[in-house]
């Protein structure tokens, strides 16, 4: 029988679950909950669910891979024979994820030329028509007037973008300079469409977007070749297994980090950073009383943390005899958990910035997922000084952020079909990743955004949620909580407590139930 394949160190193993679990969630989606549910207040909460939930999760799927030598089929096969294809479901949750990442990644990709041309203004001005200016100025082409004047309230003006006439407004009307003459719109989203909006480039010329899910559109050619980049990529991460990925992860962990620190760095120096961060951390502490609070954080912790997707299971799979299984996961958990605190900071600054330049509150500005990536932060990046480079670097730290992940994906299932069929693993990638290119073409029609929100929604809000309610189930009550305490207790460098198989017999499936 073959020697199963191992980390070269605890260093690369580390580093790979890090990267696995750091990932687009923690800098589009992370910032924008803990916003919605009560800033300083919604951190107690995920941190809560971060020690009773995410973190005993990681130390039991570590531990099913590491004490089973097996990817997930084959884990829970030896768990329960009759359970092999609940590993199978769990795999294929990840499967059909990792099809709709490298669709991101694409985007990602595409996105870096886009922002070294800035190609998102390429009809900046076209809306403007010195007819419909209210007045002559001398402010820079694209700046934006505020307060409102009030020489100028009460006064009569057309909206260049949607031609309707209106009365100039102390607040909800919006002043924009271009070429020496002012113009007047009646919302934000007419100022931002008017100064070359990035949502109508990315939504309308760069996605071809339909207007509804079962109306394919055409097929977006540019896009192909940065979907082909991106699977080469995820592709060649995992060629020879773990010894490719663990010098692979030096630079895709490594590079996020810096990148990260340096978009935290000019984002605090910008004008009205600080509104946004306020924004952001001031807590309303009355919602740690709200149920919804709690579902939202303990969401979050499975969503970020890539358990109930078979990666940890399969990474886990490959730790050497003597290890530290619950060490391990304690400083990937709180890695993870880092990397989304400071990105929101990132994050937030900059919005807090843009609702500054625009005279509105940020919640106005503020969004989520690719509304957030591809359409707020690329409107943000045009207003900044050097907004090339900071345009490239940010697309670039996306995709150093999401390769991790997407090949981590790839890996939980490269490593179930290896283990099943005993095919090489050079045989198993490209058999693996050329189904996950085949299903990821049709998301690059013009119906691309629907089959990816639809995909994205069931896959994160039932397939994880299946697979570690059952996991909890089987590991809490089948094979017993306190056998698999004493496993990670005797592969650690300290021993559990009893905490650790209430959290999974009880606390963990009562979360999910309740979600």
């Amino acid at each position: 029988m073959a020697t199963r394949e191992v980390w070269n160190s605890k260093t690369a193993f580390i580093l790979a679950a890090i990267g696995s679990a750091i990932g687009l969630g923690n800098i589009w989606r992370f910032p924008y909950i803990t916003f919605e549910n009560g800033g300083g207040a919604f951190l107690v909460a995920y941190f809560v669910c971060l020690f009773i939930a995410g973190i005993p999760l990681l130390m039991l799927e570590f531990s099913i891979g590491h004490m089973t030598k097996q990817a997930a089929p084959g884990a829970f096969a030896k768990l329960r024979p009759k359970m092999q294809w609940f590993g199978w479901f769990a795999v294929g949750v990840g499967f059909v994820i990792v099809t709709y990442y490298a669709i991101i990644m694409s985007w990602s990709v595409n996105y870096t030329w886009e922002a070294a041309t800035l190609g998102w203004q390429d009809n900046i001005g076209e809306y403007a028509n010195v007819e419909y200016a209210v007045e002559a100025t001398d402010l820079d082409n694209m700046a934006v007037l505020t307060p409102v004047p009030d020489r100028l309230v009460g006064k009569s003006y057309i909206d260049p973008v949607d031609g309707n006439q209106y009365t100039v407004q102390s607040s909800g009307t919006f002043l924009v300079a271009w070429e020496g003459s002012l113009y007047a719109m009646s919302s934000l989203g007419n100022a931002d469409t008017f100064m070359s909006s990035p949502g109508d480039f990315f939504y309308n010329d760069f996605l071809g977007l339909t207007s509804e899910p079962w109306d394919m559109g055409t097929f977006r050619w540019p896009l192909l070749v940065g979907f082909i980049i991106t699977w080469v990529w995820i592709v060649a991460s995992v060629w020879k297994g773990t010894k490719t990925v663990s010098k692979v992860v030096f630079y895709t962990v490594f590079i996020p980090w810096g990148l990260l620190i340096l978009f935290i760095i000019r984002g605090v120096t910008l004008p009205g950073a600080g509104a946004g961060i306020s924004y952001y951390l001031t807590p309303v502490w009355g919602k740690l009383l709200s149920a919804d609070i709690w579902l939202a954080a303990i969401s979050q912790v499975f969503f970020s943390l890539s358990v109930g997707f078979a990666i940890m299971i399969a990474y886990g799979s490959f730790l050497p005899e003597k290890t530290n299984i619950a060490g391990f996961a304690i400083v990937i958990g709180i890695a993870d958990a880092l990397t989304a605190f400071f990105g929101g900071l990132a994050v937030f600054s900059a919005l807090g910035y843009q609702a500054t330049k625009m005279g509105v509150q940020i919640t106005e500005v503020v969004q989520s997922g690719p509304g957030l990536a591809f359409v707020a932060y690329p409107h943000i990046i045009s207003n900044l000084p050097g907004a090339r480079i900071f345009g490239v670097l940010f697309f670039l730290m996306l995709l150093t952020l999401a390769v991790d992940s997407a090949f981590s994906l790839l890996e939980a299932a490269t490593a179930a079909v290896k283990d099943k069929w005993k095919l090489s693993h050079k045989k198993a990638n490209l058999i693996v990743g050329g189904l996950g290119f085949l299903f990821g073409l049709p998301m690059l029609t013009g119906a691309g955004l629907y089959i990816l929100d639809i995909a994205d929604h069931f896959m994160n809000s039932f397939g994880l949620t299946i697979v570690v309610l059952v996991e909890t189930i089987m590991v809490g009550w089948a094979i017993g909580a306190e056998k698999q305490r004493e496993y990670i207790s005797e592969n650690s460098s300290f021993r559990l407590g009893q905490w650790w198989n209430i959290c999974i017999r009880w606390l963990i499936p009562m979360g999910i139930i309740w979600m």
